[in-house]
């Protein structure tokens, strides 16, 4: 076996790649012992030979020059032998990138199915690269570079998932979280302004109406009528909905509670246009069964050429409308909270037993309905259509 002085970094600079096959080099010396360097016809790695219970094992290292000369080479040896007489290096744990780190982590979440499918479609779309990578491998700086150019609002997400993968990886390889000092750089500007003029004819109940299919209207009247998030409306069941008490019950809301709502009349008439009644209430060709997506309502300004397509109406101005409609109802506020699903602020809100009811719910839907330009007799008259788009 050849010899070279693997502590300098300039003489590993001048070894040759030979045409086909692999040159090991031991250092010229005493030290570094099982220490090798691995040179192919591209690239040079290093690896550890030892005896570990009483069998020869080679061990890969690291690539040079990402590990510059032998006494690095020598540190990260010291730390995979101690992984192997711990139980915690890669082929133990089975935890060798990150993306086997959220695996791991999966395995022992009580997550929704749609939320980790959502995680899974953000790796895919953003972290794909990195989420392959040997953990060992990743550094600091490419984490950064990996949320780099994101919308706040992305980045921040995948912040949280690079987080909770790394989390899981440090407690399972017993490896430093390079991600614990990873942040978002750019602050999200939050807006709880919609698209519209407030003051003038809403135009929420057109665009849903216009809305062609069956499935995604309803949805979206959902979202109107209640003022729940999407993901809890993509998610609905019909486990969840009573048709006849008039509820919905969300089992997992963003804050954690669960509730019982009482929903309004033209709610109930829109869900029972519904041709269905078991599984998901929105069902979908889709890998979770249910709608993953609600894109935005847009009306188009200009003709041909010129003619663009510009938001009006998005998933969360659902929300935002409810609260408002409510608010010129004039609602109380703890009526207000309990139908959003409000975290409980004061002592009354936490020893309150549900204050919200039906008529409450009715005088939203009134609202909002009269804010659109419509009655409630005409909207049911034509939910109660056999298509009612015009």
């Amino acid at each position: 076996m050849p010899t070279i002085k693997l502590t300098s970094r300039p003489e590993i600079a001048k070894v040759k790649h030979p045409d086909t096959g692999t040159v090991f080099y031991s250092h010229d010396g005493d030290a570094l012992k099982g220490i090798r360097l691995a040179v192919g016809a591209r690239t040079k790695l290093w690896i550890l030979s030892k005896r570990i219970d009483g069998k020869v094992r080679s061990i890969k290292l690291g690539d040079w020059p990402a590990i510059p000369t032998g006494h690095q080479a020598e540190e990260v040896a010291k730390q995979r032998i101690a992984e192997l007489m711990t139980g915690t290096d890669a082929a133990s744990t089975k935890v060798a990138t990150l993306m086997d780190a959220f695996e791991s982590h999966v395995a022992r979440s009580h997550a929704k199915e749609a939320t980790i499918a959502t995680y899974r479609l953000q790796i895919k779309n953003h972290l794909a690269d990195l989420f392959t990578k040997p953990i060992e491998q990743i550094t600091l700086p490419m984490l950064e570079s990996a949320i780099r150019g994101k919308t706040p609002s992305t980045a921040k997400h995948l912040v949280q998932i690079i987080k909770m993968a790394f989390r899981r990886a440090a407690i399972v390889r017993r490896c430093f979280d390079v991600s614990a000092d990873l942040k978002v750089s750019q602050k999200h500007k939050t807006s709880s302004a919609v698209l519209f003029d407030p003051k003038d004819k809403w135009p929420a109940l057109d665009l849903i109406m216009d809305t062609r299919s069956l499935i995604t209207r309803t949805a979206w009247l959902t979202m109107l009528f209640t003022g729940f998030r999407s993901l809890n409306v993509r998610t609905l069941t019909w486990e969840q909905v009573n048709l006849t008490r008039k509820t919905i019950t969300l089992d997992e809301m963003k804050n954690g509670l669960s509730r019982t709502f009482p929903i309004a009349d033209v709610l109930i008439e829109a869900l029972t246009v519904l041709p269905h009644r078991e599984g998901y209430v929105f069902p979908a060709d889709s890998k979770t069964g249910h709608m993953d997506q609600l894109m935005a309502r847009t009306i188009t300004i200009g003709e041909g050429d010129d003619a663009t397509k510009v938001k009006v109406l998005r998933q969360h101005d659902c929300r935002r409308l409810f609260t408002t409609a409510a608010r010129r109802a004039r609602l109380p506020e703890y009526i207000i909270d309990e139908l959003r699903g409000d975290t409980p602020k004061k002592v009354q809100d936490i020893y309150d037993q549900g204050s919200a009811n039906h008529d409450d719910a009715n005088r939203i839907a009134e609202r909002i309905i009269m804010e659109c330009g419509s009655t409630p007799d005409s909207l049911i008259e034509r939910i109660k259509l056999p298509d009612y788009v015009h």
